[in-house]
């Protein structure tokens, strides 16, 4: 289990329904990206912030997941403070301005959905899906998906130990034949076990067997739910008035 699944499964919002965390985070998600970002980001922060802190997220996984991302879109974010001219490289009329916007909606984006992985583990989620009956064939492909992917970083990281044990990487071009190493044997791996899932699947029959063991019923809790929509009508009226 890896430190996201941990925190998720130890989370105190973990046995919530699957469908108030997606009212909540994911309607925080869309006003994030909608709707103007004075005052409707400051505002939609704060009771992101609030939420992980009443659902016990570990702070040090949560600020290291929207970093990576973050860190990702500020890279690119020179496109839209320079442009290559004739004359050299200009400074972009209200660039830095925009550029700053497209920052801020993706970082309170991303804590809006790296906390709903934070406290949804994935059974739940498959879970939730049956209840609100998504195509049974949809739900059993994600589960392989999933755990496939599981599977394949737990092999990578045990073949780059074998080989750091055996080998060794001090210098970068033993580094470097490392990698490639690794990347080469983990394909062929990844296309053998993709193979025996397939093959299972058809063995095993029909997907919707998987309802039974999949299915776990948590309860909706109306006023929790009512409280959201009012919040998130709250922060839609706020910034649109002024």
């Amino acid at each position: 289990m890896n430190a996201l699944e941990r925190a998720a499964a130890t989370s105190r919002w973990a046995t919530h329904n699957v469908g108030e965390k997606a009212l909540l985070l994911i309607g925080l998600l869309f006003c994030a990206i909608s709707l103007p970002p004075i005052p409707a980001l400051p505002s939609i922060a704060t009771v992101l912030l609030v939420a992980a802190w009443r659902a016990g997220v570990p702070w040090r996984l949560y600020s290291a997941l929207i970093a990576a991302p973050a860190s990702f879109v500020a890279l690119g974010l020179g496109p839209l403070i320079f442009a290559i001219t004739p004359q050299g490289i200009v400074l972009i009329d209200a660039g830095p301005i925009t550029a700053a916007t497209v920052l801020a909606r993706c970082i309170v984006g991303m804590m809006a959905t790296m906390l709903f992985a934070l406290t949804t583990p994935m059974a739940e989620l498959f879970g939730w899906m049956h209840s609100v009956r998504f195509p049974t064939s949809t739900v059993y492909v994600t589960a392989l998906t999933y755990r496939m992917i599981s599977t394949l970083i737990v092999t990578s990281r045990s073949m780059w130990e074998a080989q750091a044990q055996r080998l060794g990487h001090s210098s970068m071009s033993r580094w470097i034949r490392s990698s490639a190493g690794l990347a080469s044997s983990l394909f062929v791996v990844a296309f053998t076990r993709a193979r025996r899932l397939g093959e299972g699947v058809e063995l095993r029959g029909d997907p919707a067997t998987m309802y039974n063991t999949l299915r776990v019923i948590r309860p909706v809790r109306w006023w929790y739910a009512g409280g959201y929509v009012l919040l998130l009508s709250a922060i839609i009226a706020s910034s649109i008035v002024l």
